[in-house]
């Protein structure tokens, strides 16, 4: 993992992402709503079954875990009032008859967020290394802290809901294929600004594309994975809101860059597909023959 260095400067305050420090050690019972997942939501396909959550919330060297059922629709923390903390829920789905985990987390910052979403997974994500990384520095959970209080995370989340609601016109918004080291750098030496939040070098790749790739045999096949002629397929990608767009599903993936997806051959098995895109267009699906 790329060490970041932490650079506690009174200076950082003066980027819009920085605000005055402010303290409080009151604490408060919140409760955190989790995003809805049903089988309408997604486009087609097998479903993965919801069975719960692992949530976790994380602030400074603290972190609490619970693991709650889906059909609760809330979990509670204590937290310390006005101190941020990352929210992170991983949906546990029932996948070959096992449960496990496979989508990114769903997520929000307190105190500036009481709902879970799989938009604000990334962001809430942030923050937890943000904190992990500060405390492997050797940084005291404190400073960490009253550091991370300075920092506009309101505007953070405002900057990412802009992005996901004004996408290009070719590509949907995936805040995960962001460089999240340049991000945490960033925000650790007070240098942030909203230009680390814009995805680069990316494209959409359609489910079509990728079922022609199929067709064409430009795939890879681990340990003699056989995919019998004919079947038919659904791919799911680890961010859950590429799975609920309407009409044929398109994925955003980086040059480059494989992108692990749930592939589910209908009444055959479950395995791990992963995708990439060359910059001259080749696609290449490499499927894993261990089942999920």
């Amino acid at each position: 993992m790329k060490k970041i260095y932490f650079l506690f400067m009174a200076a950082a305050c003066a980027s819009v992402f920085f605000d005055s420090c402010s303290t409080g050690e009151d604490t408060d019972e919140v409760s955190f709503y989790f995003p809805q997942y049903e089988a309408s939501d997604f486009a087609g396909g097998d479903f993965p079954y919801l069975t719960g959550w692992n949530v976790v919330s994380v602030c400074g060297d603290e972190r609490i875990h619970k693991t709650v059922p889906a059909q609760e629709k809330a979990v509670s923390f204590v937290l310390e009032r006005n101190a941020p903390c990352a929210v992170l829920a991983f949906p546990l789905i029932l996948c070959a008859g096992k449960e496990t985990e496979f989508f990114k987390p769903a997520g929000c910052i307190y105190p500036e967020q009481r709902s879970l979403s799989f938009l604000h997974g990334f962001s809430a994500s942030v923050l937890d290394e943000f904190y992990s990384h500060a405390v492997l520095s050797g940084t005291s959970p404190e400073k960490a802290v009253s550091y991370a209080r300075r920092f506009n995370w309101k505007k953070f989340i405002s900057v990412i809901e802009q992005k996901n609601s004004f996408p290009s016109p070719e590509v949907l918004y995936n805040p995960w294929l962001l460089e999240k080291s340049t991000v945490l750098e960033g925000i650790a030496a007070g240098s942030f600004s909203a230009t680390y939040l814009g995805m680069k070098n990316v494209r959409a790749v359609s489910e079509s594309e990728i079922r022609t790739a199929l067709q064409k045999k430009s795939l890879i096949l681990e340990n003699s994975f056989s995919v019998p002629p004919g079947a038919d397929f659904a791919l799911f990608s680890k961010y859950f809101p590429f799975n609920i767009t309407g009409g044929e599903k398109s994925f955003t993936v980086k040059y480059g860059v494989q992108e692990e997806f749930l592939c589910v051959f209908y009444g055959i098995q479950t395995v791990r597909a992963f995708v990439s895109v060359t910059k001259d267009g080749k696609i290449t699906l490499a499927l894993n023959s261990i089942p999920i």
